[in-house]
């Protein structure tokens, strides 16, 4: 027995990397962050139990649907249809409701490339993402290990992220904890995540602390590193039209993963975003 809400449920589940209802429930930070045990979510799934209207808003995050997506609309509406029933929904609430069901949709090329990044996409755990979290060392020894499948001993990882041997030491040992390392040999570690398309959970899945954490990381690296291009425009747009150009510019940084080499010799960012400067007052 499935739902137009199960259907959409499972759909967007697939779409976000997780293959399993365990895999989503647990590496989405499980009962803590869901507020729900794992038997209820796969009665969920199984279109049994309709889950309360606030229950979407810890679901939408762990799914990885973005604030006025189509796809966040679309798991709205279909939670309407089966509160309702089709013919209820068709009739009464679709007239009178807006539910942004679709997205503008891609560029070809955008298209394309993003699906052929998605064969690619591996989802990062909360309990991984947190680790990565635990300090600057942490993240930047993250980013290195991630970006090679050979062998990582504390002291290789030292020398490579410049860390401090013993911190290197600590990196390891909360690495193996989280998953992030699995057991080689003696001393010596592999990431299971080198080489894939890393995703992260959306940030209202971490602790508390840690999203203003990855910033403040993040915004450290950058200040370290050296700008080697860098193009800024500047146009007066509607919020929400421009939440459109989004996937655009999220498709666009996720294309620079198609260059990466395993020979590679440096470590770069690319980065994306939008910046509010001001409200336009005519």
């Amino acid at each position: 027995m499935t739902s137009p809400f199960s259907e959409t449920l499972v759909k967007l589940r697939k779409a976000a990397g997780f293959a399993t209802a365990y895999r989503f429930f647990h590496d989405s930070g499980g009962q803590p962050v869901l507020k729900i045990t794992y038997r209820k979510y796969l009665l969920w799934e199984q279109g049994q139990v309709l889950p309360a209207i606030e229950s979407l808003t810890r679901l939408a995050p762990a799914l990885k649907l973005l604030p006025n997506s189509g796809a966040l609309g679309g798991l709205a509406a279909s939670w309407l249809r089966t509160m309702a029933g089709e013919e209820t929904y068709g009739y009464i609430l679709r007239p009178i409701i807006s539910v942004k069901e679709d997205t503008a949709g891609l560029p070809p090329m955008h298209s394309a490339m993003g699906h052929a990044l998605n064969s690619r996409k591996c989802p990062v755990t909360v309990a991984q993402a947190a680790a990565s979290l635990e300090s600057f060392d942490h993240h930047k020894a993250f980013l290195f290990v991630t970006k090679d499948g050979g062998d990582w001993t504390a002291e290789r990882l030292a020398s490579c992220a410049g860390l401090a041997k013993k911190a290197a030491a600590s990196v390891c040992k909360d690495f193996l904890a989280a998953g992030i390392f699995k057991k080689a040999k003696k001393d010596a570690f592999i990431c299971p995540l080198a080489g894939v398309l890393l995703e992260f959970p959306r940030p209202e899945l971490l602790p508390p602390g840690y999203p203003q954490r990855a910033h403040e990381f993040q915004r450290r690296l950058l200040d370290e590193g050296r700008i080697t291009w860098r193009r800024c425009g500047f146009i007066r747009a509607d919020r929400e039209a421009l939440t459109g150009f989004l996937p655009i510019i999220d498709t666009s940084v996720l294309t620079a993963h198609a260059y990466e080499s395993a020979d590679g010799g440096a470590l770069f960012a690319v980065e994306g975003r939008l910046v509010k400067l001001s409200e336009f007052n005519p």
